[in-house]
């Protein structure tokens, strides 16, 4: 590849959308700064390239225009979707941020999120990794809105227990998940209480439990966590505990899990809890498809 003249670009082709098979025939090393190209191709995402200090930053742009849109979620949904699945995988260490979400209307919406990039990376690389960013970034928005990637909260929902509870909220919504606390959510006509928690609670993909102190949530645990076999994470405040009911039953049923925090931690524990539980349906879903044949599939061990 011989050198690129960014004078030349600057003086000629600045703001002229690029193809990937001119992208490809840049010397993208050696880009100075102060340069922004943007990528606008056929079967390709939208995509701008500059760079910045010690960092090459790709950002990825998605236009969904609801007047056409073909998802069985509606646009707004999916395009939170897509916020949160760069949430979740920035989370997991992919080298994602600054996702966000850009209407001006009703009809028209952006998903945007950049991916970092060693500033010595090649064109072919660059190519590759907004490629492999986008597929990552719309599967795991496509399995969130399949699979549910949302959690219960469940605890005393007054006075300084709601105040626990909002702080997980905020945490795990950082995290990338879509959380409900039952009291926020509509009641419906005809449904109890029980009820009404369990149709979170199976629709979530794990529970967490403040269960500092005592409150409904005592009278909601049998129904949630051992009846519908919820995972469930129970976070308390060391020393201090709703109940000694449960302790026997962390012995006993494997897809429960308590975690004691200290005064101050809270958010500590609840990220903590959130990977325990990660984990924990990870391993029972590889288990479950070596134990049940109709879930094993075609050409898998």
């Amino acid at each position: 590849m011989t050198p690129t003249d960014w004078d030349a670009f600057i003086n000629e082709l600045d703001e002229e959308p690029l193809s990937v098979s001119d992208l490809l025939a840049l010397d993208i090393a050696s880009m100075p700064e102060g340069i922004v190209l943007t990528i606008l191709d056929n079967d390709f995402p939208e995509a701008s390239v500059w760079k910045e200090g010690d960092q090459l930053t790709t950002e990825i742009s998605e236009h969904l225009y609801t007047k056409y849109w073909w998802h069985k979620f509606s646009a707004p949904v999916f395009a939170e979707a897509l916020r949160r699945a760069v949430t979740r995988l920035s989370g997991e260490g992919h080298p994602f941020s600054a996702q966000e979400v850009e209407s001006d209307d009703e009809v028209h919406l952006w998903v945007r999120w950049q991916v970092r990039l060693p500033p010595a990376a090649r064109a072919e690389t660059v190519v590759e990794s907004i490629r492999i960013a986008f597929e990552m970034v719309w599967e795991r928005a496509e399995a969130i809105l399949r699979d549910s990637d949302s959690v219960l909260l469940l605890g005393k929902d007054t006075g300084p227990g709601l105040a626990r509870l909002t702080e997980m909220q905020r945490t795990l919504e950082g995290l990338g998940y879509h959380v409900y606390i039952v009291k926020e959510q509509p009641d419906k006509l005809g449904e109890s209480v029980i009820q009404k928690v369990l149709r979170f609670a199976l629709a979530a993909k794990f529970v967490l439990v403040e269960n500092t102190e005592p409150s409904g949530h005592l009278y909601e645990i049998p129904h949630v966590a051992k009846l519908a076999e919820c995972v469930t994470v129970f976070l308390q405040e060391t020393g201090r505990g709703a109940t000694w009911m449960f302790e026997d039953a962390y012995l006993k049923h494997r897809h429960w899990h308590k975690i004691e925090y200290l005064n101050g931690t809270l958010l500590q524990a609840t990220r903590d809890a959130a990977k325990w539980a990660e984990g924990f349906v990870a391993t029972f879903t590889a288990d479950q498809k070596r134990a049940l044949p109709w879930l094993t599939q075609p050409g898998t061990p």
